[in-house]
């Protein structure tokens, strides 16, 4: 349950930093970070099938 209880936390923190970013950068810069998330996961899936 604890180890739960972190993750939780550690995507909430992660949320409000992504917030308070997005109030700042440009959004190109989003369809940029969005890229490079799908091209790593991609790899990382491929890698674990």
């Amino acid at each position: 349950m604890r180890r739960h209880t972190k993750t939780v936390g550690r995507i909430l923190a992660l949320s409000g930093v992504m917030v308070i970013l997005s109030l700042v950068l440009p959004t190109s810069f989003w369809w940029f970070v969005l890229g490079i998330v799908l091209i790593c996961t991609g790899i990382t899936v491929s890698k674990r099938c």
